[in-house]
């Protein structure tokens, strides 16, 4: 079936899930239990449902089913932390006012790329969600906390634990009655109202901010406001592709370009958005900091750009064909015009592709996945004529940028990533021939071709930073 229909399919079944009469009277008695309204309880289990969904299986399915062990598992967790959170009585904590906070933050590339917003502010806290995290010592001025590290506080549960243990109770029967582990459902959500209510509580701040859409959450985003937060932004990094679009909760909504079909996709596949605004894209702000280290790389007549080889691929036998397909029509260019110097740049991510490897050694193409030199992706898309991907980000960057740029999607059908996303149509290539008439007019000329506004798709990469800061700070 078509990729982007088959999300809609997974997206419907989960709604009326929801709507079904265990689902729904288990989550309004949660929401009642912890203060929170039913629609953001709702709301936070569909996320979760939608993650236990498996592409890959051989027949695509959500692993939910009733296990004895898991259930005595997550019994195990609610019972730890209710009874840890009584114990923290006896934890003397103080509250802190903090200028803004940066949320999920996995590693030190997150950091690296928020790090010019944060010092625009005299107080910055991060919350890191890596028990491993490393704290480079440039950053003096930053408050670390680990958030599975603070989710303790008597108040949080105060006069909440029988109530609790009699909801805990009632998962054990209902997953048992219904063949389904609600307690491996439901306990997500019991720590994350743990969590931000006691990090939020203690640390006050009127600013959050956070990247990539598939890590929104509605408990943590009314917790902030619970607490005195007045604005929650979430930066746009990737495009909409839809398996990591689907449920969203979004405040605001800084996007790459001045276009509106992000958020009405957003919107179409379950997610909530307040308010947006346009930005640019600040990871290509940070990773072209040192433009100079561009002229250490010859010119590139074709760049192709690999993607990150995520779960879009188990969405249709269809987008893996089309996928294939396209690696061919590079293959044959690089045959039909030996002299051309086209490199395939991979995504960091990439760890091998034996139907790939075959098409490019039968070429002229040079493959490259980690860059030397301190170089990125950015740096090869700065010295190249013609850009081409399946589906990368980097094709709205690079025509910011007035770079000659195309997806290639062969019969239209990578619907996963362009399906409801019309403003993309003129930069989609569908066939073969296309392509190859693109590059024997000299890579091709906009002004005798397709026209557009680069600040529809992506807005400079210059001063992202400081676009984000003045609409945090309401600076006009």
């Amino acid at each position: 079936m078509d990729s982007f229909e088959n999300v809609v399919k997974i997206k419907r079944n989960i709604d009326e899930f929801a709507e079904k009469s265990s689902a729904k009277e288990l989550s309004l008695e949660l929401s009642e239990i912890l203060g929170i309204p039913s629609n953001i309880v709702e709301k936070k289990l569909k996320q979760i449902i939608y993650g236990k969904f498996d592409y890959y299986n051989f027949q695509p399915k959500f692993k939910l089913e009733h296990n004895i062990f898991d259930s005595l598992k997550y019994f195990t967790l609610f019972i730890f932390y209710i009874f840890f959170n009584n114990l923290s009585k006896f934890i003397i904590r103080s509250k802190q006012n903090v200028s803004i906070i940066l949320d999920n933050v996995e590693g030190e590339y997150v950091l690296e790329k928020f790090s010019k917003i944060l010092s625009y502010f005299e107080k910055p806290m991060v919350l890191i969600n890596k028990l491993n995290f490393k704290k480079n010592k440039s950053y003096k001025k930053i408050i670390f906390l680990n958030i599975h590290l603070n989710t303790y506080s008597h108040n949080t549960l105060k006069n909440k634990n029988l109530l609790i243990l009699k909801f805990l109770k009632k998962l054990f029967f209902e997953s048992k009655k219904n063949n389904l582990n609600f307690l491996k459902l439901f306990f997500p959500i019991f720590y994350t109202y743990l969590k931000y209510s006691n990090i939020f509580y203690f640390y006050k701040s009127k600013y959050l901010i956070h990247d990539r859409i598939y890590h929104t959450c509605p408990i943590r985003n009314f917790i902030f406001k619970k607490y005195g937060g007045e604005k929650i932004i979430c930066l746009q990094t990737h495009l909409a592709e839809a398996t990591i679009s689907v449920f969203s909760d979004i405040d605001t909504l800084a996007t790459f370009g001045k276009e509106k079909d992000t958020i009405q996709k957003l919107k179409f596949l379950g997610g909530k958005i307040n308010n947006s605004t346009a930005c640019g894209s600040l990871r290509m702000e940070h990773e072209l900091k040192d433009e100079n280290k561009c002229s250490t790389l010859e010119p590139i007549d074709i760049l192709a750009i690999g993607l990150n080889p995520a779960i879009w691929r188990g969405t249709s036998n269809k987008i893996l064909e089309i996928y294939y397909e396209q690696m061919k029509w590079i293959s044959k260019i690089s045959t039909k015009f030996p002299k051309l110097k086209i490199v395939y740049k991979h995504h960091p991510n990439f760890t091998g592709d034996k139907i790939e490897t075959k098409f490019i050694n039968s070429s002229n193409i040079k493959t490259i996945v980690k860059p030397g030199n301190n170089l990125n992706s950015y740096h090869y898309l700065m010295r190249s004529n013609l850009v081409l991907s399946f589906g990368s980000t980097m094709i709205l960057e690079g025509l910011s940028l007035g770079k000659k740029c195309f997806f290639l999607d062969p019969e239209l059908k990578n619907t996963t990533f362009f399906g409801n996303l019309d403003y993309l149509k003129q930069f989609r290539i569908s066939k073969y021939e296309d392509l190859e008439t693109i590059v024997r007019k000299n890579l091709i000329n906009y002004q005798n071709g397709i026209m557009f506004e680069p600040e529809k798709f992506c807005l400079s990469h210059k001063e992202v930073s400081k676009k984000v800061y003045e609409y945090i700070s309401g600076i006009n």
